[in-house]
């Protein structure tokens, strides 16, 4: 007598069954990797915002020392107001809401030439008493809709 056996083999269901599997590691990896893309652009967003706020303060630095190298008041030129900073510059800008723009063949952010960033500065100055004066500098930058910023805030004194 003959025994009817099994084939091996899979069936329909189980196929289905290993094709689901297979597509649920995929969809799964793909969205772990537009996720991790995200989150670095998000943190080198976040880096180059940092050093923006802290190029802000250290500007309103440089004219403050510049005065005293001068031999003029500490303060001179750093009146209570909202500022747009370049690098490069001495003098404040009356805040505009524009834009800095990067200029690509010096690695440099400015206002005069490059190509639009998505970057907002702000420097806001306060002068507390006549020895001693707030600064604070604040990015905002906005991606996929969201608005994000970033601010550092420094008191600088008449030490000389």
């Amino acid at each position: 007598m003959k025994k009817l056996g099994f084939k091996n083999g899979f069936t329909l269901i189980e196929t289905i069954v290993a094709v689901g599997v297979i597509t649920i590691g995929l969809v799964s990896a793909l969205t772990l990797i537009s996720y991790s893309l995200f989150y670095v652009s998000n943190i080198n967003d976040r880096l180059i915002a940092a050093n923006l706020v802290a190029e802000g303060l250290e500007v309103v630095r440089n004219i403050r020392d510049n005065n005293w190298l001068q031999s003029l008041s500490w303060n001179n030129g750093l009146a209570n107001g909202d500022y747009q900073v370049s690098y490069n510059s001495i003098a404040l800008s009356p805040y505009s809401g524009n834009p800095l723009l990067f200029n690509a063949s010096g690695g440099i952010y400015n206002y005069s030439s490059g190509t639009n960033t998505y970057y907002v500065r702000k420097v806001s100055i306060s002068n507390i008493s006549s020895y001693e004066m707030r600064v604070i500098s604040t990015v905002t930058w906005q991606r996929r809709g969201v608005v994000y910023s970033n601010s550092a805030e420094d008191h600088l004194f008449n030490w000389k």
